[in-house]
């Protein structure tokens, strides 16, 4: 499973007129009303319980003046610390930062023809995705297991090598080049056995056979997908 970065609060100096600043005071003034921070569940919770265990003492003829217990909820802090977390959320362009660290992948309001477009990608994150894409089709037996993937890793790395605004068109791309992978390697079994059935064993050297460079040359390229054009002949050594 892909390893999620998290977010840390921003500690740098502050400038009110960035970007990233502006974001997150417009995030902390939509929470807080007024300037005032409403209570949280964990709170009210809290208080509730306190008041239920007052009752019970003095049901029990006890007193209940040493019951003093103060809740701090770790989310409540003041404004320069709500805003300083708020700001860990963005980059200095003021783009939401996903939790795996990256920025530029956050689709909302876009339409989907904004990105859903065909663009280069480098050779070395095709490969790197051909791989992950084989190893994963062995190991499941045809099954995508979400358990045991490491296409996000995948996804990332490409992500982190280019530019933010070819990353959203490059990861359609990218997963384009999955999908096509994929499905070369389930007709090649497919072929070799017509009975075989997804997570059923197989042969593996009929996909550990079959390289890149095979099922890209069979790659049909549209405005914004992929389709996969017939092979000739089944042509593996097993």
């Amino acid at each position: 499973m892909s390893m999620v970065v998290g977010y840390k609060p921003y500690t740098g100096a502050i400038n009110t007129n960035s970007a990233r600043y502006k974001r997150a005071k417009a995030m902390y003034d939509e929470e807080h009303p007024n300037g005032e921070a409403p209570k949280s569940a964990a709170k009210v919770k809290a208080e509730k319980d306190l008041q239920d265990l007052k009752m019970l003492k003095q049901m029990l003829g006890l007193k209940d003046d040493d019951l003093d217990f103060k809740f701090k909820n770790p989310l409540e802090a003041d404004e320069e610390t709500f805003i300083r977390n708020y700001m860990g959320l963005f980059d200095e362009d003021g783009d939401f930062v996903n939790p795996y660290g990256v920025a530029g992948m956050d689709i909302t309001g876009k339409d989907p023809s904004e990105f859903h477009k065909i663009i280069d990608v480098s050779e070395t994150a095709r490969q790197d995705m051909f791989d992950e894409t084989k190893r994963h089709f062995i190991l499941e037996k045809g099954i995508a297991n979400g358990d045991t993937t490491k296409r996000t890793e995948v996804f990332t790395r490409y992500q982190l090598s280019v530019e933010k605004s070819d990353r959203l068109s490059g990861t359609w791309t990218l997963g384009q080049y999955e999908r096509m992978y994929t499905k070369a390697f389930y007709e090649a079994v497919r072929e070799a056995d017509p009975n075989w059935q997804l997570g059923q064993p197989f042969d593996t050297s009929i996909v550990r056979n079959i390289t890149r460079e095979d099922v890209e040359s069979r790659i049909v390229k549209g405005n914004s997908e992929f389709s996969l054009s017939p092979r000739p002949s089944l042509d593996i050594t097993v």
